[in-house]
């Protein structure tokens, strides 16, 4: 089974250096694998207005298919019917362009085959399948498609920009713990030295034998206060003492409260990240939303099933009905039967108010 087969069309000077560059170029592709070409044809206006085929390289087979389905002098080409146009190639459109050609000037139109798609319309066949046509996008089409995809593209953007900004507020927030844990331990060294500087008083004063200093170490880290000593002669001591741990812990609860401070904003940073992050999700969504409702209305512009859309598509062409059951692969009366529904579910009683209609709603271009 062929690719899909299309006819690229283009102008340029007959003096220019168009066709090596071009061939070269389209044997490039073939040997990629990308593509084939099937025909190439060449034609000219000379200074008397006629239209002339061009002979590539001295090859008489290039055009020869391609002559066939445009014919030079407009032999044998099919008039449409009226108020029906065709979505692909028409060859009375390539006949107009030809002739519209300004004297000494040329154009080439290229058969091409996409074989990158054969592989899997051989699948298809192989499978018992059967393909039930093939086409390029229409612009509208084409901008309808772009648009859904960069709305997609956006709202994952989006996403990925929310993610990036919640990992930030929680790497902040470990930092500001981190700090809140450095002065914790600050504020306990802190006490720790109040607590040595309290002792070696005690000890100056005769009051706590050099002997049990550890002892009385964990006791007043335990209490948190200094015993007074019962004689007179250590009162001054032990009153500084007390001013040394009060200090001490004033420090220390300064200490906890910046870090209390540190910590409470870390959290409002990281919650103002979160709610940040949330308002980029929601707008992210919203797009989605909006998108994903736009596809939504278009679908339901008209409640038609796919196999009634697969025969919809060939309303506009100059197909009978035997014509486009032969396309599909269904009986006529069943291609009858589908465009009778199309009818009703338009709203419509003939074939050309539907196409009107079904253009009218963008179900077909």
């Amino acid at each position: 089974m062929p690719g899909p087969l299309q006819v690229i069309a283009a102008t340029f000077r007959a003096a220019a250096d168009f066709q090596g560059r071009m061939l070269a170029e389209v044997g490039r592709l073939q040997g990629r694998g990308v593509l084939r070409l099937v025909d190439l044809l060449f034609v000219t206006k000379n200074e008397d207005g006629e239209i002339e085929r061009l002979v590539v390289g001295g090859d008489d087979d290039f055009g020869a298919l391609l002559s066939r389905i445009i014919p030079l002098g407009g032999a044998g080409l099919a008039e449409p019917a009226a108020g029906e146009g065709s979505p692909g190639f028409d060859p009375a459109d390539a006949l107009t362009l030809a002739e519209s050609l300004l004297p000494g000037t040329a154009a080439v139109f290229l058969l091409i085959e996409h074989s990158w798609a054969q592989p899997l319309f051989d699948v298809i066949a192989k499978t018992g399948g059967a393909l039930l046509g093939d086409g390029f996008l229409t612009a509208e089409a084409g901008l309808l498609a772009g648009a859904e995809v960069a709305a997609v593209e956006e709202a994952a953007e989006v996403i990925s920009a929310a993610q990036a900004a919640e990992s930030r507020a929680v790497l902040r927030a470990m930092a500001a713990e981190a700090e809140a844990a450095e002065a914790v331990a600050a504020s306990e060294a802190i006490r720790a030295a109040a607590a040595a500087d309290a002792l070696g008083a005690l000890i100056a004063a005769g009051i706590v034998e050099e002997a049990a200093a550890h002892e009385a170490l964990e006791a007043l880290s335990a209490a948190g206060v200094i015993i007074t000593a019962a004689d007179e002669a250590a009162a001054d001591a032990v009153a500084d003492d007390t001013a040394v741990v009060t200090a001490a812990d004033q420090a220390a609860a300064d200490a906890v409260a910046d870090d209390a401070a540190v910590v409470t904003a870390a959290d409002q940073a990281a919650a103002d990240a979160v709610a940040d992050d949330a308002a980029v999700v929601t707008a992210a969504d919203q797009a989605a939303a909006d998108a994903v409702a736009d596809d939504a209305a278009t679908v339901r512009a008209a409640s038609i099933s796919m196999a009634e859309a697969r025969v919809l598509r060939y309303l506009p062409t100059p197909l009978t009905f035997a014509l486009i059951a032969g396309k599909l692969g269904i009986s006529r009366s069943a291609a009858k039967e589908r465009a009778e529904r199309v009818y009703q579910k338009l709203g419509v009683h003939s074939r050309a108010e539907a196409v009107s209609r079904a253009r009218a709603l963008g179900l077909i271009d």
